[in-house]
């Protein structure tokens, strides 16, 4: 009967002593999580975010290292310690492009419109007579509810004039859809200035035009329709090309390679987020390649191990459309999306919005 005894409340003090170990393991588990939380909401901060938009769909760094953005619904300046917003109050009365001249200066443009910011206010300027910058490269605006024919090409700003080279075209109002400028022009490594239209993404050098379209994609047979969104040349001067329904392209000594189909990252080739809806593309300092997509969020290339890394909603990347990337003078990498409008940056293992 004692042995009895001693056995039923030796196993009561083990059964009381686990409950009290569980309560308390549990209260700290509450507690360490209660902890994350706070923290998590401490860090967020707000005060540097731009206001509500359709999407931020340009970046810029000025040579004081102003970061300027464009959206469809306004153009603003961050100096790191407040956000100007320029309208036409301040002279300016169209979001688009931002440019950097030769000398520093900030200018934006629609392809209809150019502006020029003179410290303080913005000046318009006529598009195709401006004298006084050197290093701007404009596409011509088209628009597709104008009937009549307007011939595609591309502005080129100097100190002597402005000089438009027409695209090799025939004269077609159907070429307005297939041609409108859907990038800013860049400078390759060899002067070769490129630039992007729906349908084909051109280069420009010694007054000769050469095109990277459907036949050369290899694409001769896809039904999806081209829509080029981005491009970008790399620290190799190998160039990149962003394709709203196709992926990712390079072009390099006159080879152009499917990049999406080549690592199977088509759509149908792998389940869930794909890279066949790409919309930007940049480089880190590290050489890794970023890319942008439609709804499959933002995709990191490391060249070095063949690796892919896929950064979603989970990651902090709430917007469904990342239409741009920037690296900036300081080498952080700034994300600029849509739906909703924000601006993020990578912490090294997640993004966090920072505008």
């Amino acid at each position: 009967m004692k042995k009895t005894r001693k056995i039923f409340w030796l196993h009561f003090l083990l059964l009381a002593l686990g409950f009290n170990f569980s309560c308390e393991n549990s209260e700290n588990k509450t507690e360490k999580s209660a902890s994350l939380k706070e923290k998590s909401i401490a860090k967020i901060d707000s005060t540097q975010w731009l206001k509500e938009t359709r999407g931020i769909r340009d970046i810029l760094e000025d040579k004081n290292g102003n970061l300027w953005f464009s959206s469809p619904d306004y153009i603003a300046k961050v100096d790191g310690k407040k956000t100007d917003y320029y309208s036409e109050n301040d002279g300016l009365s169209i979001t688009g492009n931002i440019h950097k001249d030769i000398s520093g200066t900030i200018w934006i443009e629609n392809g209809f419109r150019v502006f020029k910011y003179e410290g303080e206010r913005f000046l318009e300027k006529k598009l195709g007579s401006i004298t006084d910058s050197d290093g701007l490269w404009f596409q011509r605006g088209l628009n597709p509810a104008d009937t009549a024919f307007v011939q595609p090409g591309l502005y080129e700003v100097n100190r002597q004039n402005t000089t438009f080279h027409p695209l090799p075209l025939l004269k077609s109002t159907y070429n307005k859809f297939l041609y409108l400028p859907s990038t800013k022009a860049i400078v390759g490594m060899d002067s070769t200035i490129w630039f992007g239209t729906m349908n084909d993404v051109y280069g420009f050098k010694n007054n000769q035009f050469i095109s990277i379209g459907r036949e050369k994609m290899g694409r001769q047979d896809d039904e999806r329709q081209v829509g080029i969104r981005g491009i970008f040349l790399d620290s190799k001067g190998i160039l990149w090309m962003a394709d709203n329904g196709a992926g990712v392209f390079t072009y390099n000594k006159g080879v152009v390679e499917n990049f999406t189909k080549k690592h199977l990252l088509d759509k149908g080739d792998v389940e869930g987020n794909t890279l066949h809806r790409a919309f930007s593309i940049a480089e880190d300092s590290e050489g890794n390649m970023w890319f942008g997509t439609v709804y499959s969020g933002i995709w990191m290339y490391n060249s070095k191990t063949d690796k892919f890394t896929n950064y979603s909603k989970d990651d902090g990347v709430m917007s469904d459309n990342i239409w741009t990337i920037y690296k900036t003078k300081n080498n952080e990498m700034l994300f600029a999306g849509e739906s909703p409008a924000a601006v993020y940056i990578y912490n090294g293992k997640t993004f966090d919005r920072k505008y």
